[in-house]
């Protein structure tokens, strides 16, 4: 399914049928400020939905579907270029029916057709542009495209004329090929099938993998643009510490400090930016997701765990400041992103002069300048960025040593046009930043972030129906996806870890049946993205491959095995097995590509743990107890706190039945299947026990 123009384009309709949108226009009450912003143009944008899609049938109209997001910098390029451009908009406006889509909004809808662009160009991103037929099937996929031929690639406005004519010409032979391609990607699409055989553990096959990818010289993966892969780097981390892999863990720990001091950070504010576009880390494309961050700052929540190394708890706590800084919503929750774009161009927010910092600091520029920033490499817009410079000595000495002069940069930073916020509130995204919140303050011991991640969940569930039902986002509508119901309930299972309050397994609990119930046609069988009872006109899909984040079903199996062990729910149990033995064959073939789906096999039966403190939340020693177990990155490991005064037996969860007491002193008990080891009382002795917790 590889595309020369002149194979593969041939399309559509000389209907004319022309006519500009204003401000008041389809897309101006939408929901998405990314179809905001293109609520004016001249082109006749429509929002997805069964109204375009009949009109191009009606009207025997191809589709032009345009996919990007509010912070994508290639978008607002291809806005100003391609799509301002009065050739483009005159084709589009008469012969096609122009749609515009959210990717975040609608992950359904760029799932799908990240598929087509995979298999039409072999790679995925935003901007995406793909030339349908009215029945959807796809006649020509492609990213950014100028108007003009440039640097040996067609321009849009020859595809568009091209493709016109091939329409009025050779229609039949353009509705062939679209049956060709549908087809085709039906075959990608369709649902892993099992297969025969036990293989390798899918773990250690899919570390294999991607150690193959990996720069030893500058940490990460690949050798041009860089992408965190926060997932990939947290499946190597928790093998490294599973099998005793000290080289594993270094490896892990390498990137992790070269993107911590690179141009992929914000040197000032905390956040990491979403890519490089180089091997080095210097020069990022400026957004700055949510959702990237709450995975990072985990990540490094992690090392921090693994390597007791203060630098990554440093990393962690910036991070998730900065979202709290710049992503918090006045009625609750996190918006999604921060624009690439300020102030006429791409990154003028966060990059500097020389000039511009000695205007700030004065005398005390020349340490800085010395340490952060290089006048003659990575520069964007003949402008700096901010990084480590080589030779300047470990970071964190250095954020330490300048810290006063980081404080008055940023103070002036923020005189400056900022980056527009993308002020949507995913279900999903949010639900993830509860889980780093979660986490931090578990291993931070920092009751802020609890209380901040509290809140959050109850602004989540507010948005949970008497019936279970959710929604996608706060202000997008109805839809909703199985990641929505799969980064709560994991978000739930995290906050009761940090709190241990009932209530959030309780809600755990019954969300999980509710995403079961929408969610999943056979309990073999993994989890669809879109609920059962969708009326979409895309094929229904399962997500398994990870684009950055992980999938619901990735989430969704972790889970339900965390539930497996608090409530001893063989339902649960032989939901997660079968799916992980249906996908076995799948997993083994393809490990590389779900690395956060490996994560569930860390609470298989055979390796996961349960950790019980019995004790008092104010108890002194209770806390000496369950500082010890938050201290280390624990294999397939849920912990309870279990009231000495509570009930003997708990039908609903028990795992939180109460147990003895040694010498009424707080106690814990490190068990596996609810068969325990005998109680301890002191940290040495817990620690003792928890050491033990790696591969046999």
């Amino acid at each position: 399914m590889r595309y020369s123009l002149t194979a593969a384009i041939f399309l559509l309709l000389a209907l004319i049928c022309s006519g500009r949108v204003s401000a008041a226009g389809p897309l101006a009450g939408s929901a998405s400020p990314y179809l905001r912003l293109h609520a004016a143009d001249a082109i006749g944008w429509r929002p997805w939905g069964e109204e375009a899609l009949a009109e191009a049938k009606r009207l025997e109209r191809p589709i032009f579907l345009s996919i990007g997001y509010a912070s994508c910098h290639w978008c607002h390029v291809l806005s100003r270029t391609t799509f301002a451009d009065e050739r483009v908009i005159t084709l589009l406006n008469e012969h096609f029916i122009s749609i515009l889509v959210d990717r975040e909004q609608r992950p359904d809808i760029d799932a799908h057709f990240m598929e087509v662009l995979g298999a039409m160009r072999s790679w995925r991103g935003a901007p995406a542009n793909f030339l349908l037929t009215s029945d959807l099937d796809p006649l020509y996929a492609t990213g950014y495209v100028a108007p003009e031929r440039e640097h040996g690639q067609l321009g849009m406005i020859e595809i568009l004329e091209t493709l016109v004519d091939a329409w009025r010409d050779d229609r039949d032979a353009l509705f062939a090929t679209a049956v060709n391609n549908r087809n085709a990607l039906s075959t990608l699409l369709a649902p892993p099938q099992p297969g025969q055989g036990k293989g390798g553990d899918p773990r250690v096959l899919a570390a294999t993998e991607w150690l193959k990818a990996f720069d030893v010289e500058h940490g990460g993966f690949g050798r041009r643009e860089k992408f965190p892969m926060a997932n990939a780097l947290s499946l190597l981390l928790r093998q490294g510490v599973w099998h005793r892999d000290d080289a594993l863990v270094k490896a892990v720990l390498r990137s992790l400090d070269a993107m911590a001091a690179g141009g992929l950070r914000d040197q000032l504010g905390g956040a990491f930016h979403r890519y490089t576009v180089d091997r080095l880390w210097q020069v990022p494309h400026f957004e700055i997701m949510l959702a990237d961050n709450a995975l990072l700052a985990e990540l490094y929540l992690a090392a921090y765990q693994v390597s007791g190394e203060s630098r990554y708890a440093i990393v962690a706590r910036a991070v998730l400041d900065d979202l709290l800084q710049r992503f918090s919503l006045a009625d609750g929750g996190f918006a999604s992103s921060l624009d690439s774009d300020s102030d006429g161009g791409e990154g003028r927010f966060y990059s500097w002069t020389e000039a511009e910092v000695r205007a700030v600091l004065g005398p005390d520029a020349d340490s800085f300048l010395a340490a952060y920033l290089d006048p003659a490499h990575g520069l964007v817009e003949n402008r700096a960025i901010l990084r480590l410079r080589p030779g300047a000595g470990p970071l964190f000495e250095v954020e330490s040593l300048l810290a006063k002069s980081r404080a008055r940069l940023l103070e002036a930073r923020a005189l400056r046009p900022p980056p527009a916020r993308d002020d949507k509130l995913l279900v999903s995204w949010n639900a993830l930043t509860v889980s780093a919140l979660a986490k931090a303050a578990q291993v931070l011991d920092d009751a802020r972030y609890a209380e901040v991640a509290a809140t959050t969940v109850d602004t989540l569930l507010g948005l949970v129906g008497d019936d279970g039902a959710l929604v996608h986002s706060r202000l997008g509508g109805e839809a909703v996806f199985l990641d929505d119901y799969a980064f709560l309930v994991q978000a739930l299972l995290d906050l009761y870890e940090t709190r241990f309050e009932r209530p959030h397994l309780e809600q755990a609990r019954r969300l999980m049946h509710v995403l079961i119930t929408r969610f999943q046609e056979a309990p073999e069988l993994p989890f669809r993205f879109t609920p059962l009872d969708s009326r979409s006109p895309l094929p229904a899909q399962v997500l398994l491959r990870e684009e950055g984040l992980p999938t619901g079903n990735a989430v969704a199996l972790t889970a339900l095995a965390r539930l497996r062990l608090f409530a001893g729910d063989d339902a649960f149990t032989d939901n997660a097995e079968a799916i992980l033995r249906e996908l076995g064959a799948h997993l083994r073939r393809a490990a590389a590509a779900s690395p956060a789906l490996l994560a569930a096999f860390d609470f298989s039966p055979h390796e996961a743990r349960e950790v019980v403190i019995v004790g008092s939340v104010g108890d002194p020693a209770m806390r000496r107890l369950l500082v010890e177990v938050r201290s280390r990155l624990l294999h397939g490991t849920v912990v309870a706190l279990v009231d000495p005064n509570g009930p003997t037996q708990d039908m609903r969860w028990p795992l939180l039945a109460s147990r003895p007491l040694l010498a009424d002193r707080p106690t814990a008990y490190v068990c596996r299947n609810r068969l325990c080891d005998l109680p301890v009382d002191t940290p040495a002795e817990l620690a003792s026990q928890l050491d033990i917790l790696t591969a046999p």
